[in-house]
């Protein structure tokens, strides 16, 4: 049984938040679907001294893909859509690939497709773009061949989850927050959720997301003008997400829970760990089940303990936190007596010193070796023109109307590019860069992190009349 003493030692764990003039978070927790204590911490609102209370409204970014995986099933269930449908069924536009990607593949993230949330930076696209259904579907139509065969692999993508979430919409005649308040929130009571698909929507209690810069210094980073949902964009509350984990997985499961916490096998059969929008893990030697969710300003963490029945939310409105290890620690409290021994943290040492030794030393090129570089080259599965020229003795890029960024080189006609973007372009690119039979540069092909072999071809040279 909870005390007040048990408060306590939790409200200790968020003590850093529970501060003036600072950011915070949001706390419940549910022993089988009872809730033993929610509480704020810190500020949801600086600029009018807000204090975050559990009513408060967060973006929890990437936990809503267990509610897009649930529409999916629940859509499944009706004979709508089968999760074994190519996905070119119901969005023909995308290409036709030697072997389909099915919906099923989007769910459990096997379906090779480079995730948007890199491609339109590396296009050249702002922080703040706002991507339309339209885009997405335009962008991902002119990717000549996944990354990998679907179902060979697993690679976390959240273009899956849009695209699934379009599919779905196209499939049932309703966007995919219809579709959410009808089968969803509305029969859980959960009065406080939506699917943010409509910037101009007011939604009470909502938080403001904050982050810091480079002198440490708290500003707005809520990204307002995202609004189609699917990989993310849940607005909802810590109180409310306790009543959708109790639904799934207490003690009169749903028609869909068998479902929702099958797990990914790849086609050789190996199991990925992780279900529909769920990841499946184990804590200290207990069963869990949840995911966690990172967006602008926004940090979520909802994870479940099987057999206690205890399920616990963090919502934070500061980049910067950590809610997966302040839950950990609510958990360490309320299940001390259950729990297996601390879990070691063995990390193999870098050997950096020995992998600088086996590099190759960077190459020094002069201005007329940088200007066999120069000039325009066009991808058009980013459609981006990227133009290369020598500036104060080096090589920059601009990519579309972007501002210039240097192009280092790290190898024989390879560079590498940072780009200056908060995080959600893979970054750095290498550019490999290739020769024609006459040995002028003819293209290059940019990787970034996952997203490899983006080809671009040298655009002929403009003449002047």
């Amino acid at each position: 049984m909870e005390t007040g003493a048990d408060n306590a030692i939790i409200d200790t764990i968020f003590a850093a938040w529970d501060k003036p003039d600072s950011p915070g978070c949001a706390l419940a927790v549910a022993r089988d679907g009872e809730f033993v204590y929610t509480r704020g911490y810190g500020y949801a609102n600086l600029d009018y001294d807000i204090p975050v209370t559990p009513q408060t409204v967060f973006d929890v970014a990437s936990v809503t893909k267990q509610f897009v995986a649930a529409v999916a099933n629940l859509l499944a269930l009706d004979g709508t859509v089968s999760l074994d449908d190519g996905v070119r069924e119901w969005l023909p536009e995308l290409p036709e690939y030697a072997s389909p990607i099915t919906l099923r593949h989007l769910i459990h993230h096997t379906g090779g497709l480079r995730d948007y949330l890199n491609l339109f930076p590396l296009a050249g696209s702002h922080d703040y773009y706002a991507v339309s259904r339209e885009q997405l579907l335009a962008m991902m139509s002119r990717q000549r061949a996944p990354v990998f065969s679907p179902g060979e692999r697993y690679e976390y993508s959240n273009t899956g989850y849009m695209l699934l979430a379009h599919a779905l919409e196209r499939a049932a005649g309703k966007s995919l927050g219809e579709l959410a308040h009808e089968r969803i929130f509305e029969p859980l009571g959960m009065d406080g959720s939506l699917m943010y698909e409509n910037r101009e929507v007011i939604i009470p209690r909502r938080a403001t997301g904050y982050h810091r810069d480079d002198d440490g210094r708290l500003r707005v980073v809520h990204n307002y003008d995202f609004e189609i949902a699917g990989d993310g964009q849940l607005y909802t509350t810590v109180e409310d997400l306790l009543r959708w984990d109790e639904y799934l997985h207490g003690a009169d499961q749903p028609a869909i829970h068998e479902s929702m916490l099958t797990e990914g096998t790849l086609n050789d059969g190996e199991p990925i760990e992780y279900a529909h929008g769920i990841t499946l893990g184990e804590y200290r030697g207990l069963r869990t089940v949840g995911h966690g969710g990172h967006s602008w300003g926004f940090l979520t963490e909802l994870r479940r303990y099987v057999e206690p029945g205890l399920s616990i939310a963090v919502s934070c409105n500061a980049e910067y936190g950590d809610p997966g290890e302040l839950a950990r620690r609510v958990a360490d409290h309320y299940l001390a007596d259950q729990l297996g021994p601390v879990e070691s943290d063995d990390e193999e040492e870098d050997d950096v010193g020995a992998e600088d030794e086996d590099s190759p030393p960077v190459p020094s090129l002069s201005s007329a070796q940088l200007a066999e570089f120069a000039g325009s080259f066009f991808s058009a599965e980013l459609d981006a023109t990227y133009r290369f020229a020598v500036a104060d003795s080096g090589l920059v890029v601009r990519v579309e109307q972007q501002p210039a960024l240097d192009a280092k080189p790290v190898a024989e006609d390879e560079f590498r590019v940072e780009f200056e973007s908060r995080g959600w372009a893979a970054s750095p690119a290498r550019l490999e860069f290739q020769r024609n039979a006459a040995g002028a540069v003819a293209g290059f092909s940019l990787s970034s992190g996952s997203e490899r072999g983006l080809m671009f071809e040298r655009q002929p040279a403009l003449e002047v009349q």
